[in-house]
């Protein structure tokens, strides 16, 4: 009786085992789903069109060159992401500035760099399809995020 009753247990473990994965996997999945659904769908763009006043050409053209930018932009927030993680994990397993915590801040910097010069390059590119008016006033909008001023702009820590 007990060794079934053990068999029955471990019968039991396993199917919740199962149906935990398999939900968070589908859960996963699903969100994966809406994301690229809303990326897909592109409602910040929607915002852009009216700011801007997009002729259905131009946004067609603005909305093809975000969608082509947005591989390269996730593969950039996944290189930021880690690089940020080596950089904490050495900050917090050094007593100075060792040469291992020297080289995850120039990495991490390289990085930010390398990402921010791909979004300019992306902001000037779309800028391009734009008349003048246009192109100075998405520049205007997008350039301060691109830069990320935010520490050196008013009422920032370095601000004046």
């Amino acid at each position: 009786m007990m060794r079934s009753a053990r068999y029955g247990v471990a019968i039991l473990l396993s199917a919740v085992m199962i149906g935990a994965v398999a939900f968070f996997t589908a859960s996963a999945h699903k969100t994966q789903l809406r994301q690229n659904v809303l990326v897909d769908n592109l409602p910040e763009l929607e915002w852009v069109r009216g700011e801007l006043g997009l002729s259905n050409e131009q946004f067609e053209k603005v909305r093809e060159l975000h969608v082509d930018y947005r591989p390269e932009c996730v593969e950039m927030c996944d290189r930021i992401h880690k690089a940020h993680a080596r950089l904490v994990q050495a900050s917090r397993e050094a007593d100075g500035l060792t040469p291992e915590l020297k080289a995850a801040i120039e990495h991490h910097a390289r990085v930010q760099a390398e990402c921010r010069e791909a979004m300019l390059a992306h902001l000037y590119e779309t800028a391009a399809v734009l008349d003048e008016t246009q192109a100075n006033h998405y520049l205007k909008l997008m350039l301060p995020f691109a830069l990320d001023l935010s520490h050196s702009g008013p009422g920032g820590i370095h601000g004046k």
